[in-house]
């Protein structure tokens, strides 16, 4: 089954008794060594000159069973905390005016207002919550020329979120670990839909610590919140996989309440009220933390040329991405989606925040609506 990880990234497989034969494969030996398997990674089809079946197995769900069952992996509930959110809370737009003020006064010069104009300083990670366009944030940086993770390192095995959670806990760098893409060694720049749900949840900007922490070991990067409108928010998330996510978050995070009562019911509200506070919470540290550069963006019909003002990447690689089982289907809103390789060892087909272990490649809930 390792051997077969190098042709195979989304999934594990296990070896079984092929139903024709009835004889289990034979491995392949190469100078007394076995031979990896290899065949094309964008079709992620077997090769049809072998004798054998595989049986998907979710690769997260395994590696951190075992890792669970050595006691390698702490499952401690971590604290999280949100600030009172403002009775008239201001838009993205209005934030953005604001802050740029405040850094004018304190001689702070913002990337995309210097001459000649100045890049993003990287890395760039992205706060934004799952169904907040975490892919078409993916996809535009890519077309940007940067290199992109989403949910995964690329081409590995390992999610950002318990990557990002591990090195919380030892203090050592974020991404120290999952920081280069496998297959080109190339240097992540951007990294979106960076948290967990699970068991061992984490989410930098919702746990105590978690944005002091990339501080501490990138003062000069760039971060960036996608907002969503909170109603739109949640009836999204709700349509997801039947509230699958909500239902994670509920049970392994203790999301929306900070003081969770047992049989307590979650209404919209209580998930409202929390996507506007994570906003809150975000744009307090981007006040407090000055010297990063934070970018904030609301999502809707300007969203594209925002972009481009503040990332000097052209308007039109921010289109409307969806994840589909091969491919990121990508194209403005006003086209039909193009499809574009899903070749980066982006785990989640269907779904930006909950492992393959939920079953997320057949439930058929597909949520169109990824970035609207």
């Amino acid at each position: 089954a390792n051997d077969m990880l190098s042709w195979y990234p989304d999934e594990i497989v296990e070896w079984s008794v092929d139903p024709k034969t009835k004889r289990t494969p034979k491995k392949i030996k190469e100078n007394n060594s076995i031979k990896s398997i290899s065949t094309s990674i964008q079709s992620k089809t077997m090769p049809k000159e072998k004798n054998f079946n595989v049986t998907k197995i979710s690769r997260q769900k395994n590696k951190r069973a075992k890792a669970l069952k050595d006691d390698k992996v702490d499952t401690k509930r971590l604290p999280w905390s949100l600030p009172p959110i403002p009775k008239n809370q201001t838009s993205s737009e209005q934030f953005m005016k604001e802050l740029s003020a405040f850094k004018k006064t304190l001689d702070i010069p913002l990337p995309w207002e210097t001459t000649p104009r100045s890049n993003l300083p990287l890395p760039i990670i992205s706060l934004s919550l799952p169904k907040s366009a975490t892919t078409t944030t993916r996809m535009y940086f890519s077309c940007g020329n940067l290199t992109t993770a989403h949910t995964n390192r690329p081409f590995a095995t390992t999610r950002i979120g318990d990557c990002m959670r591990d090195n919380f806990l030892n203090g050592t760098s974020p991404f120290h670990g999952c920081e280069t893409n496998v297959r080109t060694n190339e240097v992540v720049n951007v990294w979106t839909d960076i948290g967990i749900p699970d068991d061992y949840c984490f989410y930098s900007s919702l746990h105590d610590g978690g944005l002091e922490h990339i501080a501490k070991f990138y003062p000069n990067a760039t971060l960036l919140l996608v907002v969503r409108d909170s109603e739109s928010w949640i009836a999204s998330t709700k349509k997801w996989a039947g509230g699958r996510l909500l239902r994670k978050w509920r049970d392994t995070c203790d999301f929306p309440l900070e003081k969770p009562v047992e049989g307590d019911k979650v209404s919209d509200r209580d998930w409202i009220d929390f996507y506007e506070a994570h906003t809150e919470k975000v744009r307090q540290f981007a006040k407090k933390y000055p010297q990063m550069t934070y970018v904030e963006v609301q999502l809707g019909d300007a969203t594209a040329n925002m972009m481009e003002f503040y990332s000097g990447i052209p308007h039109t690689c921010f289109g409307d991405c969806h994840p589909g089982k091969r491919h990121v289907r990508c194209g403005l809103h006003s086209e039909k989606p193009k499809d574009i390789d899903n070749n980066d060892g982006d785990e989640n087909d269907k779904d930006e925040s909950v492992s393959r272990d939920d079953d997320n490649d057949d439930d058929g809930n597909n949520d169109d609506d990824d970035s609207k």
